[in-house]
């Protein structure tokens, strides 16, 4: 089992939670029903890709930009987050129904208000999990000699 911190102040911002791979991207929705996470509760993911901003242009096409944020983010289910609050910078709040979590972090540590994670949940999005920023984090293993 393992269980994240805020980076900056210490406050647990998940509960225990065992490591599983990295599912498989799911089928896209054409309704705006909320999405289901990829995680299930009391289990995380680490994401091999980037997420998230920055953005930088690919050689092959100047127009395409892909994401230049961090790899190895922690995805975990939206109910095994603790002390996480809404960014106070309404700019990172954006969506159409939901938080699209396009605009860099918009979840925030209760305690310090440390830049944590990314919660996707928008309607027009394939899933509602929540991004533990890497650098932003650290991890405990309370079950083991770590």
């Amino acid at each position: 089992m393992t269980v994240f911190f805020c980076g900056t102040c210490g406050a647990v911002v998940t509960g225990d939670v065992s490591e599983i791979p990295f599912p498989d991207e799911p089928a896209v929705r054409d309704d705006r029903t909320p999405a289901p996470s990829r995680m299930t509760p009391g289990a995380f993911a680490h994401d091999p890709d980037r997420f998230g901003p920055p953005f930088k242009p690919t050689a092959a096409n100047p127009k395409l930009l892909v994401s230049a944020g961090p790899a190895l983010t922690i995805l975990v289910h939206p109910d095994d987050a603790r002390e996480l609050r809404l960014h106070p910078d309404r700019r990172r709040l954006n969506g159409c129904c939901r938080l699209d979590g396009c605009d860099g972090p918009n979840l925030v540590c209760a305690g310090c208000e440390a830049e944590i994670a990314t919660e996707q949940s928008d309607c027009w999005v394939s899933w509602h999990d929540i991004r533990l920023d890497p650098t932003a984090v650290t991890e405990h293993h309370p079950n083991s000699e770590q």
